[in-house]
């Protein structure tokens, strides 16, 4: 009997990490184009020239609040600005707002090159 008890969290750990192994590259090949995303939130937020783009502000402030969805929809109202709408659904297709998030996040603080770094 206590053979078996031992051997019951081994296996159980097994599948467990099984699991993990499976589902974390499932997961992250759901985002398809993020080196895409990253040059795109990058020229969003270099669009500070033109007063009445209020996309830029709707990145960061998705950023300030740790709000993937903020970012998303700001990055979104930019790609329709640039005439790029099309473009941004497939490259967002796929990609969950933790990503649009942490993307916007470390292009912000960091740059797009470590951006691009950081997504592939």
């Amino acid at each position: 009997m206590a053979i078996t008890q031992g051997r019951l969290p081994f296996v159980f750990g097994i599948v467990v990490l099984a699991t993990l192994l499976i589902a974390a590259p499932a997961a992250h090949a759901a985002c398809t184009s993020p080196k895409n995303i990253c040059k795109h939130l990058d020229e969003c937020l270099q669009r500070t020239s033109d007063p009445n783009n209020k996309n830029a502000d709707g990145i960061r402030a998705g950023v300030k609040a740790r709000n993937g969805q903020i970012v998303s929809a700001g990055a979104e109202a930019c790609a329709r600005d640039l005439g790029k709408k099309q473009q941004w659904d497939e490259w967002a297709r796929g990609c969950s707002e933790l990503e649009f998030f942490q993307m916007a996040k470390v292009g912000l603080e960091l740059g797009k090159a470590h951006c691009d770094r950081y997504s592939q």
